[in-house]
């Protein structure tokens, strides 16, 4: 059997609902058929595919042109299967990979030769192939209208849940959905989101499995697919903060969203925000890792699109521009927001826009980079509360891309 693949390079068109069906291809067909003359055929599907509705293919007759190619013959096959399928209620694509004459069904046919070739009026083809569901022939939504997705990364201690709980205590205009993981060294507070009246949050999805690195191809995906079936049945949410444990790596979380299209259909990565303590970033840089494994503070900080550098109270000025410039070694675009208690402008926080490559010509990747203004002066204290406006850019990296993108 010729592989789908065999039969693209040999001269196989888009699947059929990329191309419209039989309607868009009929033109050229009749053509053929009226100027070299035609061929009545039948089709037999291969019993080991598994068809969910019942068709009667030996009621179907194919007239065709004696000049059409087999990949033609396939083409109209498909158009047929999907036809069928949608009058049996159940709407199903059939994507042929291989297709001989049921005489000699030990030969393959080229999907580039001529259908004259290979039958005689009468006979029957055979066809094998994947059979899908019909995919939705809607647009796609446009990234500026699905919800955006800020992962926060950090390790424990570095603030991540006390910024969270500051989120819901303090903004009013935005309604967040969290996913919180469950181990972290603090919940956020429950007594707030029994507030109901200030709608500060609508959905919090407390995960259970103490790790979300590891078992993010389940619940982190049936978290996020639970709040999109919330979002259809009508509830508004404006962001999704999805809070990891402190020691994953946001590799793998980022490569999973983005290989999700039933999560990437609705939602949009906004952005991964590293939460950094500066009195032990440094410290955790160094650890000492085994082989074969990365250092989770590395990772966190080179793919971060934003770095929120907390706890400043705790150190000197010297020590602050000391863990800004090690930041800068490892991560060279990322902006870098000094905080106190995890208090940052809850704008910096959202509609980063890091990873839609249409934002980039918008963007000023330089000014992005910017520090703020705490670690620029060397302060090592008054917090973040006034914050720098709307910023929308991150490093630049692709949203499929999971290298290292030279930061390290």
């Amino acid at each position: 059997l010729k592989p789908f693949w065999l039969k693209a390079i040999l001269g196989r068109r888009s699947p059929p609902h990329q191309e419209g069906r039989t309607r868009r291809r009929s033109t050229g067909r009749a053509r053929a058929m009226a100027a070299e003359g035609t061929i009545d055929l039948k089709v037999w599907f291969h019993p080991s595919m598994q068809i969910p509705v019942k068709i009667d293919s030996q009621a179907k007759v194919f007239t065709v042109a004696k000049s059409m190619k087999v990949v033609d013959l396939m083409e109209t096959a498909e158009d047929y299967f999907f036809d069928a399928t949608t009058q049996a209620g159940e709407a199903m694509e059939l994507q042929i990979n291989v297709l001989w004459n049921t005489k000699d069904h030990k030969k393959a046919l080229n999907p580039n030769e001529q259908i004259a070739q290979h039958f005689a009026a009468g006979e029957t083809f055979g066809v094998y192939g994947d059979v899908m569901p019909a995919q939705s022939q809607e647009p796609p939504k446009p990234e500026e209208d699905k919800i955006p997705v800020t992962i926060l990364t950090g390790f424990l201690g570095s603030g991540k849940t006390t910024l969270l709980n500051y989120i819901l205590q303090e903004q009013r205009e935005k309604k967040f959905a969290i996913i919180e993981n469950e181990f972290g060294e603090i919940s956020i507070d429950d007594a707030l989101l029994k507030q109901e009246k200030l709608n500060t949050a609508e959905k919090v999805i407390v995960m259970d499995n103490g790790c979300m690195c590891c078992t993010i191809r389940g619940d982190l995906a049936q978290g996020l697919q639970q709040i999109i079936d919330d979002i259809k049945k009508g509830d508004t949410i404006d962001q999704i903060l999805i809070e990891t444990t402190g020691m994953a790596d946001p590799v793998p979380i980022v490569r999973t969203f983005m290989s999700s299209p039933e999560l990437t259909a609705d939602l949009r990565l906004d952005a991964v925000v590293a939460m950094a303590d500066a009195k032990h970033l440094i410290g955790r840089l160094d650890d000492q890792v085994e082989e074969g494994k990365v250092n989770e503070a590395y990772q966190q900080i080179a793919f971060a699109d934003k770095i929120i550098l907390n706890k400043l109270d705790l150190i000197n000025t010297e020590q602050a521009i000391v863990v800004k410039d090690r930041i800068r070694e490892i991560n060279k675009y990322a902006k870098v927001l000094g905080a106190i208690k995890g208090r940052i402008r809850v704008g910096e926080l959202v509609n980063i826009r890091a990873h839609d490559m249409c934002n980039f010509v918008n963007e000023d990747i330089e000014k992005e980079a910017a520090v703020s203004q705490e670690l620029e002066a060397g302060h090592g204290g008054h917090g973040h509360d006034e914050g720098h406006g709307g910023h929308g850019g991150g490093h630049g990296h692709d949203e499929n891309c999971t290298e290292d993108h030279g930061h390290g």
